[in-house]
């Protein structure tokens, strides 16, 4: 995304949440100015109808009507209600009280009602009020009848002048609203511009993708604070983890490549030392032939165990072996294993020992499992120098069972447990190489309970030797 696509994105928020503000603001001010002026009309409406709520009290009074109006005139002198017309009927039609220039006619030139008044000359029930034309202006007008219906009131104003004036929206108003579209025009501009701050901060992670230079601390790029922020910081992150992922697994690719063709590379060699003697060497003994074809022969199986523990290691963690986990019983298993190395003569001098209880159910695939713990044994054999290989059950942890496999040899080095099962990984690489070890072997047997849903972790005994507990999913 370029900078110019990011300002048409800016600009894209910006307009519309402008527009929205305007939008309500404008619709606030119109309500507001419509309220007020209904507000002003009516309170200048109830000074006409006052008007003429006084003449009929003076009326019912005995009062002078012609003074009252003069009384009103003189009083409203200078005022909203200038100029005011008032004109007061009798039931006939002729005039009783007037302000001369300023007389309401309420008949035409035949002395017909004006259709104006017809309704307001008969409504007796409340005081009328209307807007009519008069003079060719625009008036407010005001009427009332007395109770006994003998005298007609009227009270008129024209829109113009005072009272204009007094019907106009004060000017501050208009400060107001150009005040709140100032501040509108602000708060969309950096609202707008928070939101792209986040957008701005991933196009730069992008550019910095691209350029391959991206910096160490995620805290460099600057993300608002909110959800938004969070969300693209977060996604940073996961890029940044997955990147290293990456790496870590290009690097890890790179290692088990160099690994492998170091430990193809050893067997090859001795096999080919061995018959490019046999061949070259015109003065061999048969006895020393004898004995270097049966060393490349040994080489030869190791080579073969070597291709196969790998093929092992590879298909199980690219999931490529069909695991049919079952329930069966481990303590026979275990007694069959224990059977099978010792008819085999694969422990040697060291004893072997189980303490599993009758009925112990697990769930796992039983040609795997025979072949980690047999790889455990072999371990054992070659490596620990004890006497004694012990299984025992431990215990149950939510839904697995917990077991022991240990000897009484002479351990590892603290250091090296965390490696145990790395993939050619040797606590002593002079040693394996003499024994024959590939660093295979506990790679395969923790790859092997992973795949069962299981686990396998190793410690050193303090009296002396290395255990290994692992713990399989329970059984029925």
């Amino acid at each position: 995304m370029t900078k110019n696509r990011i300002s048409r994105l800016h600009w894209k928020l910006f307009f519309p949440l402008v527009g929205l503000l305007w939008i309500v603001i404008g619709i606030t001010i119109l309500y507001f100015v419509a309220h007020e002026r209904q507000r002003l009309s009516h309170n200048l409406g109830n000074r006409l109808v006052n008007v003429n709520t006084t003449i009929i009290d003076a009326y019912n009074k005995g009062a002078d009507l012609q003074k009252t109006v003069d009384f009103i005139r003189l009083f409203t002198n200078q005022t909203t209600l200038e100029p005011l017309h008032i004109t007061v009927y009798d039931n006939d039609g002729n005039i009783i009280a007037d302000n001369n220039a300023t007389t309401i006619p309420i008949h035409n030139e035949s002395g017909q009602l004006l259709p104006a008044f017809k309704d307001s000359w008969t409504e007796r029930n409340t005081p009328s009020l209307h807007d009519m034309t008069m003079f060719g202006s625009k008036y407010m007008v005001s009427s009332a009848i007395s109770g006994d219906g003998t005298i007609h009131t009227f009270a008129a104003l024209p829109y113009k002048g005072e009272v204009l004036e007094f019907l106009s929206i004060d000017s501050v108003i208009w400060i107001v609203v150009f005040g709140l579209g100032v501040l509108s025009f602000i708060l969309a501009y950096f609202s707008s511009k928070a939101i792209c701050s986040n957008v701005y901060a991933l196009r730069d992670f992008a550019e910095m993708i691209s350029s391959n230079d991206m910096p160490d601390d995620i805290e460099s790029w600057h993300f608002s604070k909110d959800e938004l922020g969070d969300v693209s910081k977060r996604l940073v992150l996961l890029y940044k983890e997955k990147l290293k992922a990456e790496e870590e697994k290009l690097f890890h690719e790179r290692q088990i490549g160099v690994n492998v063709s170091h430990e193809l590379n050893t067997p090859v060699a001795i096999i080919k030392g061995y018959l490019d003697t046999i061949r070259t060497d015109e003065n061999i003994s048969t006895e020393q032939k004898n004995k270097f074809i049966i060393r490349a022969s040994d080489n030869i199986d190791r080579l073969a165990d070597l291709i196969d523990d790998l093929n092992s290691v590879m298909r199980i963690q690219e999931n490529k072996i069909a695991i049919v986990c079952k329930d069966f019983d481990f303590q026979s298993f275990i007694i069959k294993l224990f059977d099978d190395v010792k008819h085999n003569h694969k422990v040697g001098n060291m004893a072997l020992e189980m303490n599993i209880p009758a009925g112990c159910m697990v769930k796992g695939n039983e040609g795997l499992l025979n072949n980690a713990l047999f790889n455990l044994i072999i371990n054992s054999v070659k490596h620990s120098c004890g006497k004694l290989i012990s299984i025992k059950f431990i215990g149950e942890e939510d839904d697995y069972l917990v077991f022991s496999y240990s000897d009484d040899g002479i351990g590892v080095e603290n250091e090296h447990l965390e490696r145990l099962f790395d993939l050619f990984y040797r606590v002593d690489t002079g040693r394996s190489r003499k024994n024959g070890g590939s660093g295979l072997g506990l790679s395969l047997v923790k790859r092997i309970f992973v795949a069962m849903n299981g686990d396998i972790t190793a410690k050193n005994l303090k009296t002396g030797g290395l255990e290994f507990i692992f713990k399989l999913p329970k059984g029925k």
